[in-house]
This record gives C-alpha cells, structure tokens and sequence, in this order.
C-alpha cells in the first residue's frame, strides 16, 4: 500500500506547498490512512516533506472533517477511499507476530489490531 500511496502523492502533487481545499482534503485522508496503517508522524512527514506538527494538524482537521460529516471532503477524497479499499491486503496476525523483530514492528501490529485491520 505505501507504494501506491507514494505515487498518489507524486502523481497528485501533495507534496508541494499548496493551500487548495481540494489539495489539504487528500493530503488529510493520507495522513490518516497511513497513521492508521501504525506509521509515525516523523515517517508521515517525510513522505509528504512535511514535520511532524504539520501532520499532526492534519489528522486534527481530519478528525473535525470526518466527525461533520464534510460533503466536499467526502467528494474529494472519495476516488482515494476506492483506489486504496482495492489495494489492501489479506493481513495475518499471527504472520506478522512471528515476523516482527522489534518493538517498532510489535507497535505497528498494536496500531492495526486496533484500527480493526485483522
């Protein structure tokens, strides 16, 4: 998944500066997709070429976003909700628990255990 969302974000443009509604509103819609995929803001903020503080606004106006229930975000990202459902994965807990080799790996299946990704 994190190579789809990587040429989404070159294809796209999210990474420049740009302050368009339409712009913030899938940058917004990544930045949760990938914090719930157990990635850290430093890591989030790298792909974007952004800091943490950054992201982390982000997922706040995210959250505000999704909670009313925004029409022009739910549009705008709503071809990003359907490319990415296409693209995920069977996951498999118990795989991923034999393979994790740090705490890193052992938080990264902690975060989708609870984001219901199993």
């Amino acid at each position: 998944m994190i190579e789809l969302i990587k040429e989404i974000i070159e294809q796209d443009g999210l990474a420049q500066k740009n302050r368009k509604v339409e712009i913030i509103h899938k940058r917004v819609y990544l930045f949760n997709t990938l914090r719930k995929q157990g990635y850290t803001l430093k890591n989030i903020g790298s792909l974007f070429r952004m800091n943490h503080a950054t992201i982390l606004h982000g997922l706040k106006n995210y959250q505000n976003l999704d909670e009313t229930k925004n029409k022009l975000f739910q549009h705008n990202t709503e071809y990003y909700k359907l490319l990415l459902s296409l693209e995920r994965p069977e996951l498999d807990l118990r795989k991923e628990i034999k393979e994790a080799r740090n705490l890193k790996d052992l938080r990264k299946i902690q975060a989708r255990i609870k984001n219901n990704l199993f």
